[in-house]
């Protein structure tokens, strides 16, 4: 709060009163108001209590509807971060994941009081995710999420005078499963003839990943020393993750061994005579942050393929492995997947269990047959 004196354009004397609150519970929560040109610094002292009671007022009337969904989110992560959290255990990957999940598909909310957050901005929400083609898991995720740190606001008296989450109830809505683009044994010969042709910078990280089924984060973390040429295997056990700029275990979180076939065999030696490095794939800078999808997508493109995305590769291997008539269960243990639910999903990409399966049905007459014309009329 301040009294000012000043002289106008005219030199006459004049007053100014500024006054600022500031909510001591709600940092987030300010609010100001100058009035200029009062004529005695009696009016001004008037002027100056008024607005104090006028602003204390107004910044009560906002406390009481409680933290913003930024403060609330910001709160959360706090506290289940801290060491002895009695509820449960958060991995720090975990919580940063959940905050960015937020901060992505609810910012619309996030300045705003949290009490104030209808269930019709919650289905918004929910219908945002869903135009934007991610799947039920997904929307499903997020939408645990925001019960998650809402209830757990409530719980904790933050959020007041309601009782549930503004998507507590609502139904997550199923888009049209479609096919996921996938290459086909000569488009994926089409992409690493051109690859190669061109001295594509990726040629040899497109063969690896297209030979050995690997994972992004996997062939990032390659290394020599994990290349057996005599007993022809590859030892897959750490994963690179870029968010912490870190190696750590497979996804699934166990080592597992794969096969170095002819093909591969001779894409590693080309690697191994042209790289001089304890890692078998290029470091190659936009590979490191994340850009290794647009990449490969421009490049289907300028052939003439569909647009693909980088684990489409691990699609295509699976999927070429079980069409030649590899065991599934075999083909499980080589990618490294844990449960049969991935396992038939890629089943099912290819078709194998289906084909064939309609040859016994005989229900055409065999032989030849006279057919007479007849009236029905």
């Amino acid at each position: 709060m301040a009294i000012t004196e000043i002289n106008n354009e005219q030199g006459i004397r004049q007053f100014s009163v500024y006054v600022n609150i500031r909510s001591s519970s709600m940092p987030h929560i300010r609010l100001q108001k100058r009035i200029k040109g009062l004529e005695t610094k009696a009016e001004a002292m008037r002027k100056e209590r008024t607005l104090i009671k006028e602003l204390s007022s107004k910044v009560a009337e906002r406390e009481g509807h409680g933290l913003t969904w930024r403060m609330i989110i910001q709160r959360w992560a706090e506290t289940v971060s801290e060491e002895g959290y009695q509820y449960k255990t958060y991995n720090p990957a975990t919580i940063k994941d959940h905050v960015s999940m937020m901060h992505t598909w609810t910012k619309d909310w996030l300045d705003r009081p949290a009490s104030q957050i209808t269930r019709g901005e919650g289905r918004q929400v929910l219908d945002s995710i869903l135009n934007e083609d991610r799947s039920k898991s997904f929307q499903k995720k997020a939408k645990n999420t925001i019960n998650m740190i809402y209830n757990w606001a409530i719980e904790e008296r933050f959020i007041r005078g309601v009782h549930n989450s503004p998507v507590h109830g609502l139904r997550i809505i199923i888009k049209e499963d479609k096919r996921p683009e996938i290459l086909k044994k000569d488009e994926i010969r089409k992409l690493l003839f051109e690859a190669k042709a061109q001295n594509h910078l990726w040629y040899h990280i497109w063969a690896v990943a297209l030979l050995s089924g690997m994972r992004n984060g996997e062939l990032y973390a390659l290394k020599w020393g994990d290349i057996d040429f005599d007993n022809r295997m590859i030892t897959v056990q750490r994963a690179y993750n870029r968010r912490f700029n870190t190696f750590k275990s497979t996804k699934a979180g166990y080592w597992r061994s794969v096969p170095i076939s002819d093909e591969l065999k001779t894409v590693l030696l080309e690697l191994k005579s042209n790289y001089k490095d304890d890692f078998v794939l290029p470091r190659i800078s936009i590979w490191k942050i994340g850009q290794q999808a647009k990449v490969l997508k421009e490049f289907c493109k300028s052939i003439g393929l569909p647009e693909i995305k980088f684990h489409t590769l691990r699609a295509c291997f699976a999927t070429q492995l079980i069409g030649s008539g590899i065991e599934p269960v075999k083909v499980m243990k080589i990618c490294g997947w844990k449960d049969l639910k991935t396992m038939a999903y890629y089943l099912r990409l290819t078709g194998i269990d289906e084909r064939g399966a309609t040859e016994g049905l005989r229900f055409l007459p065999r032989g030849e047959i006279n057919v007479s014309l007849v009236n029905f009329a």
